[in-house]
C-alpha cells in the first residue's frame, strides 16, 4: 500500500543522516560523495513519491523538509572544502572570487591598497568592478575587515555617506547603519557628521568626501560548484 511505502522511507534516510554526521565516515570527500548521491537519488524519484502521497500531506512534507536538509548540509561542506582547497592548494578550479579579491562569507572584498581617490570616484572604481563600496552587516564582517594585514596608517572608504534629505548617513542600497555594529563613539560620529565613512585599525570615521584615500569594494561571491571541487 501507498501508506506503508510512505512510512519506509523515513529509515532509510535517517541512516544516511546518521551515517553522515557519525564518526563512521571520516573524510569530507567521502561525505560529500555520499550526499551527492543520496541526493541525486531523491531527486530523481522525488516526483513520483509525490504524487503517491498526495493524500498523505505529512509525509510530503517530510520528504521536501529532507531534501532541503541534504541540500544545505551539501552546500555547507562543498564551501568548506573550496576554503580548504584555497588555502593548501592552488591546483583548483573553486574560485567564488576573482583574482586579487578576498572571499568571506557570502562575499569577495577588493581592498585597494595601492590607490587613493575621494569617496565619489572609489564608488565608481567599485561600480566599474561590478560591486559596490563595502557595506558593514555584521559584527563578523566587521571583525573580517579588521583582521586583514593592511599597512599601519591606511585609510578605506566604506559604502557609508552623509544624505542631505534624510540628514544622516546612508549606506548606498538606501539603509541606514544598525547600532548594534558600532561603537557608541562611532555611531555618535556617523549620525552627527556630513561626510563619508571610512575604515581605519577597526574603526570607523567620518571625513570630508573629497578626501583622497583607499578604498572597499564588495561583491556577491559566486556559488561552490560540486564539479569544481575535483
Amino acid at each position: 500500500m501507498v501508506l506503508k511505502s510512505a512510512f519506509k522511507t523515513k529509515p532509510d534516510i535517517w541512516v544516511i543522516l546518521i551515517k553522515v554526521t557519525s564518526n563512521e565516515i571520516n573524510s569530507d570527500s567521502e561525505k560529500l560523495n555520499l550526499l551527492q548521491k543520496i541526493i541525486h537519488q531523491q531527486q530523481d524519484n522525488l516526483s513520483e513519491q509525490l504524487n503517491s502521497y498526495r493524500n498523505f500531506p505529512t509525509e510530503e512534507e517530510f520528504l521536501k523538509s529532507q531534501i532541503s536538509s541534504l541540500l544545505k548540509r551539501q552546500g555547507q561542506m562543498a564551501i568548506k572544502l573550496c576554503q580548504e582547497l584555497i588555502i593548501h592548494t592552488s591546483d583548483h578550479r573553486c574560485k567564488p572570487c576573482p583574482k586579487m579579491w578576498q572571499w568571506s562569507q557570502n562575499s569577495c572584498y577588493y581592498f585597494a591598497t595601492n590607490e587613493e581617490k575621494t569617496w565619489t570616484d572609489s564608488r565608481k572604481n567599485c561600480m566599474d568592478r561590478n560591486s559596490t563600496l563595502v557595506k558593514i552587516d555584521s559584527l563578523e564582517e566587521k571583525d573580517f575587515l579588521k583582521s586583514q594585514p593592511l599597512p599601519t596608517f591606511s585609510f578605506f572608504w566604506l559604502g557609508l555617506s552623509w544624505d542631505p534629505s534624510g540628514r544622516s548617513c546612508l549606506w548606498e542600497d538606501g539603509s541606514g547603519p544598525s547600532p548594534s555594529l558600532f561603537s557608541t563613539k562611532e555611531y555618535a560620529q556617523i549620525n552627527g557628521s556630513k561626510g563619508c565613512a571610512y575604515f581605519q585599525k577597526g574603526n570607523i570615521y567620518i571625513s570630508r568626501c573629497s578626501a583622497e584615500i583607499s578604498w572597499i569594494c564588495e561583491k556577491t561571491a559566486a556559488l561552490v560548484k560540486i564539479e569544481d571541487l575535483d
